[in-house]
């Protein structure tokens, strides 16, 4: 079921850019400059505020951590306030599990930073110095790692290594491929990308023609194959897993496609919609980012200064692109079922004093208001 429903996202997603990119931009020439959307514009989005049923959260928590969602209805954090009890100076933060439907909330009783949660339970929580402000540089951080709903133990911080988000474990950075000089590169030099360990793992490489660097990414399957699969390399801190689609993800800026990747060893690029294409190219200070959906690819749409009226969540469908919110996001979380997406939100102008205050924004993309 997790493939069919795959591949008919990825069918969608090809046909209506197929047909798009054909097209010239001739119907939307002069709308860039518009600070208000324009006919022709309109023509290309459904506004649908008020289709999928939503909830609000207003962050009372001083949260200073990731959040992740811990199941399809609950999402974890670690908060600097409660009604009671605010942390001082550097008192350790408590990681609360919140019900994003009824707003109800719990202390867990672990303490601390709160640095990943996967969608299997394992989690990492950083403890020591400001927890507010984080001094990467700082030596005296506690580092404890462990399954959700168990007691943490204590691990020594490797350096010169990332947290995979899926992973929630210390992974090496491997050789500095992409700053060291051509000329002292060899051929057995490379980073790894480590997926969860029943995947395997990327293996990336450089090579030089002609004085142009060249990227190499191969997929090492677990049984020990392998194939080249990409020129672009993933990016170590912007990759995730969906275990609704049991496929990684990685969204990136228009202008080089989200994709997705499939453990049997293909990435598969998910194409920007036209509108969202012509901003990109004509409109100033743009930016959007794509992350996909059990209902299609959200874009998380940015547009700058007195241009914030365009901005939004557009939601692509085989029906057409929907705008599901006006707000500004600045990060998309999507439930282990594909169904809820968590994005923080500014709505209306964004640079405004007055602007309101950001909102956890939780929209259930599989379940329409009535």
């Amino acid at each position: 079921m997790k493939l069919l429903v795959l591949v008919a996202l990825t069918a969608v997603f090809t046909f209506c850019s197929a047909a798009e990119t054909e097209e010239s931009f001739s119907d939307l020439e002069g709308s860039a400059a518009s600070k208000e959307f324009t006919p022709a514009e309109r023509k290309y989005f459904t506004e649908a505020l008020d289709r999928y049923k939503k909830y609000e959260l207003h962050d009372d928590f001083n949260i200073r951590s990731n959040i992740a969602w811990l199941d399809n209805d609950h999402i974890v954090f670690s908060a600097r306030k409660l009604p009671g009890w605010e942390a001082v100076g550097v008192e350790h933060s408590r990681i609360i599990a919140m019900n994003v439907v009824t707003g109800k909330y719990k202390d867990t009783g672990y303490r601390g930073r709160l640095m990943c949660l996967n969608h299997l339970g394992d989690m990492m929580v950083r403890r020591g110095g400001d927890e507010i402000i984080p001094n990467l540089m700082t030596v005296n951080y506690e580092w404890l790692v462990g399954r959700w709903g168990e007691p943490l133990r204590t691990i020594e911080k490797k350096l010169a290594t990332f947290v995979p988000n899926y992973l929630c474990k210390f992974s090496p950075y491997g050789d500095p491929i992409y700053t060291t000089p051509h000329e002292k590169i060899t051929t057995d030099m490379h980073r790894i990308l480590p997926l969860l360990q029943e995947h395997g793992y990327f293996k990336e490489s450089v090579k030089f023609t002609e004085n142009q660097k060249i990227h190499l990414v191969h997929f090492f399957k677990a049984d020990g194959s392998t194939n080249f699969v990409s020129n672009k390399i993933p990016s170590h801190g912007n990759f995730y897993f969906a275990p609704w689609m049991n496929a990684y993800f990685e969204p990136s800026p228009i202008g080089y496609e989200p994709r997705i990747f499939h453990p049997s060893g293909y990435f598969t690029p998910l194409p920007t919609p036209k509108l969202l294409e012509y901003w990109t190219n004509r409109s100033p200070a743009m930016v959007a980012t794509g992350t996909p959906t059990k209902a299609g690819v959200l874009w998380d749409v940015h547009q700058d200064f007195g241009y914030w009226k365009k901005q939004g969540l557009y939601l692509s469908t085989s029906e057409r692109l929907l705008r599901v919110d006006r707000g500004r996001g600045s990060g998309q979380l999507v439930s282990p079922n594909g169904c809820k997406v968590l994005d923080t939100v500014t709505r209306d102008d964004p640079f405004s004093k007055i602007s309101n205050n950001n909102i956890l924004l939780i929209i259930d993309l599989c379940k329409e208001n009535k």
